[in-house]
């Protein structure tokens, strides 16, 4: 017979007055009665694992992770399913099996195909990040493109053939592990630390230095700024299981843009930066992965963001990731010259340019200064024209940019985008006729 919500309500309530006072045998009781209720929730039978644990019933504790874990594995949530064996490799490194346990979890994965390794990354370079100091130009090597067109096309059909049931045995796709190699899926995993965060618990403070990036296995957390006049604080996201968080300040060395606390209770994985960096010294291929998982993100959150690609289409966008090269610039690198053919367009994921160019009796004009989520380079290549300015990094910058091949394809493809190009064209050469014109 079914349990109703009023009933399942009054259980909740039991365990939550028996958590409060910390009195485990009420806790565990209420626990079991709720996974009558709620069988199918295995983070209901992940919480009895650990009331028995307070108990001090390790051997019983150990057994329902195994349960819980093994259901994860069979219902194909990886990120749970290894969050949960690591849980139980740090109560008790000895029990028996896990290490095969974990081991069927890399098989059941899939190895991915063996990729291209770049070329090495400067010792001083951020983890993920290659840093060019100087803007090569090979218009030869970029002419031979692959058709815009025709990759998309087969982005379709992937994006189509991803929506099947994955193949008996295999994992779904999930964003950085499904790249790693069987050794460097172990490695990987060996080094996260997994902790069951309480709930209004802060992670990550606005403000701060990434030094870590996380996974929700399970749990809501909430992603926030505060007001810096009222203080209040502004919701921006809700991350569920599976999900991602504070790898942007990660991999810039920077400081956080914003705040992540549990919403409720949580389980989450976390890797520090000299443990990855360690990681990245020993498997180029982790250092490989690394950059393309951060590329991808940042990406994702430019297309989310920028009007100029609102229309784009998800296969659209996944073959542009591919095309965008990332660039990390530091202060005073030249990225566009006055007078040169345009080989580029670009766009600011962070840091900023400045834009500049030279009047003939004061020299060097300043025309203005594009940050994060802006872009330039955009009238040579639509109007076929040279660069009517010198665009110059002011700060360490991560840029991406897309050759005027590629470029130009796309714009015959998205009339959308040529018509907002035009309109910021037009206003953009007024403000340099005006700054450029004889006082």
């Amino acid at each position: 017979m079914a349990i109703s919500p009023d009933e399942i309500k009054k259980i909740k309530e039991r365990v939550t007055r028996a958590l409060k006072k910390q009195d485990w045998a009420k806790a565990l009781e209420a626990h079991h009665d709720l996974a009558k209720a709620l069988p199918k929730d295995l983070r209901v039978k992940l919480k009895i694992g650990e009331v028995l644990i307070r108990l001090k019933r390790q051997d019983e504790a150990m057994k329902t992770y195994q349960e819980v874990a093994e259901a994860y594995s069979k219902d194909q949530f990886l990120i749970q399913a290894v969050s949960v064996y690591k849980l139980m490799q740090q109560i008790d490194p000895a029990y028996p099996g896990l290490a095969d346990k974990l081991e069927d979890l890399n098989r059941a994965r899939g190895i991915p195909q063996t990729r291209t390794i770049p070329p090495a990354v400067p010792p001083d370079a951020e983890p993920g990040l290659e840093i060019e100091v100087e803007v090569e130009v090979s218009p030869e090597a970029e002419a031979a493109q692959e058709s815009l067109q025709a990759a998309i096309a087969a982005a379709r059909q992937a994006r189509d053939a991803k929506k099947r049931e994955p193949a008996p045995g295999h994992f779904p796709e999930t964003p950085l592990f499904s790249q790693l190699g069987a050794e460097e899926f172990t490695q990987v995993v060996s080094k996260f630390q997994v902790g069951t965060i309480p709930k209004n618990t802060l992670v990550i403070k606005e403000g701060t230095k990434g030094d870590s990036f996380f996974i929700v296995s399970h749990g809501d957390v909430r992603v926030f700024r505060t007001h810096p006049q009222s203080g209040k604080k502004i919701t921006l996201a809700h991350l569920k299981d599976g999900a991602f968080f504070g790898e942007m300040a990660f991999f810039l060395d920077s400081v956080r843009q914003a705040s992540c606390e549990t919403a409720e209770e949580s389980v989450l994985l976390r890797i520090s930066r000299p443990d990855l960096e360690e990681l990245m010294d020993r498997y180029p291929n982790i250092r490989a992965v690394m950059r393309d998982f951060f590329k991808q993100r940042a990406l994702d959150q430019l297309f989310k963001t920028m009007s100029l690609f609102e229309t784009l289409e998800d296969a659209e966008k996944e073959v542009l990731t591919e095309k965008f090269e990332m660039i990390v610039a530091e202060p005073g690198t030249a990225l566009i010259k006055e007078g040169e053919e345009g080989e580029y367009f670009w766009l600011i994921y962070a840091g900023e340019v400045e834009v500049s160019a030279t009047h003939e009796d004061k020299g060097p004009v300043k025309l203005a200064t594009v940050g994060p989520g802006g872009y330039v380079g955009e009238i040579s290549l639509v109007m076929k024209r040279p660069n009517t300015a010198d665009v110059t990094a002011s700060a360490r910058s991560v840029l991406f940019r897309l050759p005027r091949p590629v470029f130009g394809e796309l714009l015959a493809m998205n009339l959308f985008m040529l018509d907002e190009l035009s309109a910021v064209i037009e206003e953009r050469l007024q403000s340099t006729n005006q700054a450029l014109s004889p006082a």
